[in-house]
């Protein structure tokens, strides 16, 4: 459910959300009145929260469903940057607080963020320090795979280490193959996924009396 006085933002909002494959809006309210209606009509199990409301203040609505055993979790959304306010979003376990203008990129990350916390309680009855430590945001997730299919991350860490050590000037395929013990089809790909990245460029040398040799520079 969203609760914010902003048709705009909130519709904006709603769209943002509603595009997300694990997530529908069920409700909008514009007052805090209204907010506890809607919440007894729809029970929604996330609330987008604006803090400053024609009747009262979005922090109340948290106070009030709270004290209603309400089970819900809550999203700050506002332009309220003081850090008691902050404090009292805290203190009233809100899972994020968003300030505004809002990115509809950070809208995505809160609710994978949520989906993440939620799926995580689901898995089992009890969880050890670990999963604690990261459902608390004290220890980093484990980083997702970021090379693509066929780039594996030890060997693209290993060339990048030759070319920061050695600084070569326009290597190619066969001579980083020959330094990595690896083909010349293999060296590559490589050096084509490094390309695309934008940490090296690709020089086509015509002096060959034939085909050009494909030849690759450090970008300074």
């Amino acid at each position: 459910m969203i609760i914010e006085d902003d048709s705009r933002a909130s519709y904006t909002l709603e769209s943002t959300i509603n595009q997300h494959p694990n997530f529908t809006v069920v409700a909008a309210s514009e007052s805090c009145a209204d907010a506890l209606l809607q919440y007894g009509a729809f029970k929604p199990t996330l609330i987008f929260v604006d803090i400053t409301l024609p009747d009262g203040n979005g922090i109340d609505v948290i106070r009030q469903l709270r004290e209603q055993n309400a089970d819900c979790d809550f999203i700050m959304t506002t332009a309220e940057r003081e850090t008691a306010t902050v404090e009292k979003a805290v203190q009233l376990g809100v899972s994020d607080y968003l300030v505004k203008p809002i990115r509809m990129s950070r809208v995505n990350q809160a609710l994978d963020d949520y989906k993440q916390y939620k799926q995580k309680l689901a898995r089992a009855a009890t969880v050890d320090q670990g999963d604690i430590d990261q459902i608390f945001r004290k220890t980093p997730a484990k980083q997702l795979r970021q090379t693509p299919k066929g780039i594996d991350a030890t060997t693209l860490a290993s060339l990048q280490a030759i070319l920061h050590a050695d600084k070569p000037h326009d290597f190619s395929a066969d001579d980083i193959g020959k330094r990595m013990n690896v083909s010349r089809i293999t060296a590559r790909r490589y050096l084509e996924f490094l390309e695309s990245e934008g940490m090296i460029r690709l020089v086509l040398n015509y002096k060959t009396g034939g085909r050009p040799r494909r030849l690759y520079q450090m970008v300074e």
